[in-house]
């Protein structure tokens, strides 16, 4: 099984459907006997893009039929870094205190009483 491709266990007697459907739609796939019944069968569907991922999902659910595949989605076990709360406090001391004003000077100095002209 690849993770790009879409998986299907289906019966004996809802196996025609699912592969006229694959036929009308040209999606390529793929089917194998199930090991643990003579009955069962996984179909493998190979989608193309997002839109036909939709469709098929349409179809599927349409049909009462559940895809198992797809490639589980992991998400990316995260550790969670423990910080020390020695050198968390200082953190928050400076967050919690109050910002003092910044003092802008101009950068142009004019001086109007020069007699110059």
């Amino acid at each position: 099984m690849s993770e790009d491709n879409a998986v299907v266990l289906v019966r004996r007697k809802n196996i025609q459907t699912l592969i006229d459907y694959c036929l009308d739609t040209r999606f390529g796939f793929t089917v194998n006997p199930r090991g643990i019944s003579n009955d069962e069968f996984e179909v493998e569907v190979n989608l193309g893009g997002i839109k036909q991922a939709i469709a098929f999902g349409m179809f599927a659910r349409e049909n009462k039929l559940e895809v198992s595949g797809l490639g589980e989605l992991v998400k990316p076990k995260t550790s969670p870094k423990k910080a020390d709360s020695k050198e968390a406090l200082p953190v928050l001391n400076e967050l919690a205190a109050p910002a003092e004003p910044v003092k802008e000077e101009p950068t142009l100095n004019f001086d109007l009483n020069m007699n110059n002209n």
